[in-house]
This record gives structure tokens, C-alpha cells and sequence, in this order.
């Protein structure tokens, strides 16, 4: 650590109360487990974890359930109580004010201090966000050195950050909704990476369904010529069976001819035209 940090180091006599401790929020944690076993109700918990810490049974309440809200229970004993020290606390928050200022988000940030970790990325990230929230003091006090060495950083308290370095996923987004996700921090090139992606999957579908409806077509078609096949090999049935029923219709008067005393053409005119009369023969 050079010289100048370590003389702002010095100087930092700001008292540390930045929201909630760890040791406070492990003495909460202990009380909640204790009351589940035992049935008794979380106001008793509440005041006497006030009465511990020097803070008020509404706080102790709201900051109880803004961690349910937040994570679906109460925060987790830590396996190891590793407090931050006032070198770690000042050089956080220089390393995430400058990180910010660069168009990195406080995640992706804390992620790469954190050299992949993620549960110390999230301890990183979270001391941030206490210390922003209830530290004012001691983060203008890590603004103003930031200022006198002219280190680039953002202003957490300001409405509107200062614009980061154009990127080429930048170039053609208005300002306003670049300033408008690094305030909710978002990570500019991951989400419009993530928003590439999707859109990426949206022609997909629109593909899937032109072929869908391709197949759809197909299957049609093939339902109609089935269709029109059907009724053609109906058609030479019919027109089989009715040939079948005059060849037999035939050999049965070829038989008659047979056993019949024909003595004569006129005969034989006058035989079929009985036969013609007494059996229908139908022509193909």
C-alpha cells in the first residue's frame, strides 16, 4: 500500500457503525435459532437483541425481515467470523467506486476481487451496499481522496452517475438508458450480451415455425392425394366387380346355349331375347 493510502488510512477517526455488524447480525442470527426451538416469539427476540446491541426492537424487526424478503430466511451463520478490517473497508470501496466508473457493475466487480468466489464475491458486494447505505460519512470521506489523487469514480449519492467509456455496445445506445442500468447496476456489455442471446432465440422460434408450418402444409397435400387415391381405387373396384358379375352372367348363358335345342338363327334371336328379359346384364 503507497504512502498516501495509508496517511488516508490514518486519518479515517469516522466511527465505523456502517449498518449492521457481523457480530450483530450473528448474535441475531443465534437468537432466532434459540426462539424457533423453543416456540417463543420473535418480538422477544427482537427486544432482547436491541437491548444487546443499543438499537431499537422496530429496527431489529425491520432488518429481520428485509433478510427474509431478501434470501427466503434469515442470514446464515457464518463458518468463520472474519470480521473487515479498516484497511479492507477503504480499499472496497475504492476499487468498486473506480470499478463502476469504468462501466463494470458492482457484482462483476466484487466477482473479480474476489478471484471467482462467490461467497466472498457476495461478502464483497454486500459490505458495499451497507457501507453506501449507512456510512455516508466514511464513503465522501473515500470520495474526496479519490478526488484529490484524481482517480475517476462514481458518485453512489448522485442521481445521475458519470457516463463510462464508450464501448462498441454502447456506440448506438442512447445515454439515457446506458445511465439508466448503471444506476440499477447492471453490467452494460453483459446485458446487452444477454439481450443478444435472446434475440438470438426468438428468430430460432420464428424458424421452427415456418417449418412447422412447412410440415403442416406438406402433410396436407399428402392428406388430398391420399384422398383423391382413395376414390380413383374405389372407382376400379366398382367397375372390377362389375366385370366379374357379367363374366359370370355370361358363362351361366353360354351353359343355357348348351342344354338349349336351338334348330335356328330365328331360334337363337328369339332365346336371347328372352334371356335379355328375364336377367339384367349390366355393360361395362
Amino acid at each position: 500500500m503507497d504512502t498516501n493510502n495509508q496517511s488516508s488510512i490514518n486519518s479515517f477517526d469516522i466511527a465505523l457503525r456502517t449498518g449492521w455488524k457481523d457480530e450483530e447480525k450473528l448474535l441475531l442470527w443465534d437468537e432466532v435459532k434459540k426462539a424457533q426451538k423453543v416456540g417463543t416469539p420473535l418480538k422477544r427476540v427482537f427486544e432482547t437483541v436491541a437491548a444487546r446491541t443499543g438499537r431499537k426492537p422496530n429496527s431489529v424487526r425491520n432488518y429481520y425481515y428485509m433478510k427474509v424478503k431478501e434470501t427466503g430466511e434469515i442470514e446464515q451463520k457464518p463458518a468463520s467470523f472474519t470480521p473487515f478490517t479498516r484497511e479492507e473497508i477503504y480499499m472496497l470501496l475504492r476499487e468498486l467506486l473506480a470499478a463502476a466508473a469504468r462501466g463494470e457493475s458492482i457484482r462483476g466487480a466484487s466477482m473479480r476481487l474476489a478471484g471467482g468466489d462467490k461467497t466472498r464475491m457476495l461478502r464483497y458486494q454486500n459490505k458495499y451496499r451497507s457501507l453506501i447505505k449507512n456510512a455516508r460519512p466514511l464513503v465522501e470521506k473515500v470520495l474526496a481522496d479519490m478526488d484529490r489523487e484524481n482517480i475517476t469514480h462514481i458518485n453512489p449519492y448522485e442521481t445521475t452517475r458519470q457516463s463510462a467509456p464508450a464501448s462498441r455496445e454502447s456506440k448506438y445506445i442512447p445515454e439515457s438508458v446506458i445511465k439508466a442500468l448503471m444506476a440499477a447496476d447492471v453490467d452494460v456489455k453483459s446485458f446487452f450480451k444477454g439481450l443478444a442471446k435472446v434475440a438470438g432465440m426468438a428468430v430460432s422460434k420464428g424458424q421452427l415455425e415456418e417449418e412447422m408450418r412447412a410440415t403442416m402444409l406438406q402433410a396436407e397435400n399428402i392428406r388430398k392425394e391420399n384422398a383423391m387415391l382413395s376414390a380413383r381405387l374405389k372407382k376400379e373396384m366398382e367397375k372390377n366387380l362389375k366385370a366379374a358379375s357379367l363374366v359370370e352372367q355370361l358363362i351361366n348363358m353360354k351353359t343355357k346355349i348348351e342344354t338349349k335345342d336351338i334348330e335356328s338363327v330365328s331360334g337363337l334371336a328369339e332365346w336371347l331375347k328372352e334371356e335379355s328379359t328375364s336377367s339384367n346384364v349390366d355393360a361395362l
